[in-house]
């Protein structure tokens, strides 16, 4: 494949990016409930599942549409002091645990802890454009600002008697809305859009994540109950566009995909590698250093994120749509038995950079929350109250120095062979014959003035998310639907 032309092997009415032409185009958007939606109540094990058969309409179904869901909690009682909230920094998407599209019964794409992966892509969006979009689309609150000592402050989340309440109420018609492109649930989405007119169905489903400790965030004085650590999610519905060309284009693309040399659609996919860094580190200073084989031998990667969540860290704040820094932190891997670093990466200004790199934008983080660590005294930038939707006496039950500073340490590395501008599945590289690993080191005790003098949790396990961006392509012949590995 040319990467000059990185979708000439795509019809152009199925292409996303911009062509210098004119054609007859008719949009149709349609509201679809959910076929299917079941919900289990359990603060330590509840889950939702949720069916969509796309309707046959049109010639293509556009990758802007929406998928949209509410949330209700039944204990909701605005005479006490009792309230929950989403994070704020991800608002309600943790919520979708996985999510899977198939088209005549092939698994076209998959994105497992779905969430995790869209609250790190968040953090890519403009400032802006995250306190007026994302806050409004997914109920979170990314506000901040400067006090007069020189202290970044968490803003205010609002209480029950004011516009922005971030609380989900006891109804299924007046609670809180979400709403997520389905581009971001389904990066198959970001290459092309899908025929619409095949014969065979286009199925999505949406697996729902209910354990209250992943994705409430308590507030007030008064205590919680198992009962009252419940939620539900309600009305799953998406909003779909439809793209009808001109009869001679919608027949030459019909024809096409009936035929026997029919069509072949190279995409993305992003697979989850779960790993983990064992934990019981000694206190007094031990290294430790982890291989995480990732596989992917004989295959077209793109890029690669990373999400460390300490299992000894009960963070009330973020709960676990975070990345926490760990001590001593060290970074390299390896790619046809070749280092792809000249050294180890030590610097949390190259993890930084190398993380904006691989999303070939800024990575819009607060200040502290990706090189500091814990309370460091008086080098601490971010002041430690934050208020937490609440009714009257507005006691937080956590302190934004413990519970973000140093706590959105993503990682990116990038395996493009350019970079900026061509961010397509043709610009990936060839892995060999051997298996990609990833190294990683870290300590169970500081050793910079950015990392706190003590932390227990530091010296606990480390669940680890990859996700690894690969290439597969979609053939369509004959009117039948593959895939295969690239």
């Amino acid at each position: 494949m040319n990467s000059s032309d990185p979708q000439q092997s795509l019809p152009a009415v199925l292409q996303t990016n911009a062509n210098d032409e004119n054609q007859s185009t008719r949009i149709e958007s349609i509201i679809q409930e959910a076929d299917n939606h079941s919900w289990v109540n359990g603060e330590t094990n509840g889950f939702g599942k949720s069916k969509f058969v796309l309707q046959k309409k049109g010639t293509a179904l556009a990758p802007n549409g929406s998928l949209m869901w509410k949330v209700s909690w039944s204990s909701y009682d605005p005479a006490k002091d009792r309230f929950c909230s989403f994070v704020r920094t991800s608002g309600g998407v943790n919520l979708i645990r996985n999510a899977r599209l198939y088209v005549g019964g092939k698994l076209i794409s998959e994105t497992r802890e779905c969430g995790q992966k869209i609250a790190l892509e968040n953090c890519f969006v403009p400032y802006d454009a995250q306190v007026e979009i994302l806050d409004e689309k997914l109920m979170g609150n990314h506000q901040y600002h400067y006090n007069s000592d020189g202290t970044l402050q968490l803003a205010d989340d609002k209480t029950a008697s004011e516009v922005g309440f971030r609380v989900p109420n006891n109804t299924t018609t007046a609670t809180l809305e979400c709403s997520v492109k389905i581009n971001q649930l389904f990066p198959v989405l970001k290459d092309t859009m899908l025929p619409s007119n095949l014969s065979s169905d286009i199925i999505i489903e949406i697996d729902w994540n209910g354990i209250w400790a992943d994705c409430m965030v308590e507030s007030g004085s008064t205590g919680f109950t198992a009962t009252q650590r419940v939620f539900d999610v309600n009305r799953p519905r998406l909003h779909l566009d439809y793209l009808s060309f001109a009869d001679e284009i919608s027949m030459a693309l019909d024809q096409q995909i009936n035929s026997a040399e029919g069509m072949t659609i190279p995409y993305r996919q992003e697979v989850l590698v779960n790993s983990q860094l064992v934990g019981g580190l000694d206190a007094g200073g031990e290294a430790q250093t982890t291989d995480v084989e990732l596989g992917f031998a004989n295959r077209s990667v793109m890029k690669i994120y990373v999400q460390k969540v300490l299992q000894g860290n009960d963070n009330p704040l973020l709960r676990k749509t975070r990345s926490d820094g760990l001590y001593q932190e060290e970074l390299q891997l390896v790619v046809n038995n070749r280092n792809l670093y000249d050294r180890q990466v030590q610097k949390v200004s190259e993890m930084y950079s190398y993380l904006g790199q691989t999303a070939e934008k800024p990575a819009y983080i607060l200040p502290s929350t990706y090189q500091q660590f814990g309370s460091l005294d008086a080098n601490n930038i971010l002041n430690a109250n934050i208020t937490l939707p609440n009714l009257a006496t507005k006691v937080p039950k956590t302190t934004a120095i413990t519970s973000y500073q140093g706590q959105q340490r993503y990682l990116g590395i990038n395996l493009a062979k350019t970079r900026m501008g061509n961010d397509t599945p043709q610009n990936a590289i060839q892995v060999g014959e051997s298996p990609m690993v990833l190294r990683i080191s870290r300590n169970s005790v500081p050793n910079g003035t950015d990392e706190q003098t003590t932390s227990t949790a530091q010296q606990s396990a480390c669940n680890l998310n990859i996700w690894v961006e690969c290439v597969r392509a979609l053939v369509i012949r004959n009117g039948m639907v593959d895939v295969i590995n690239l």
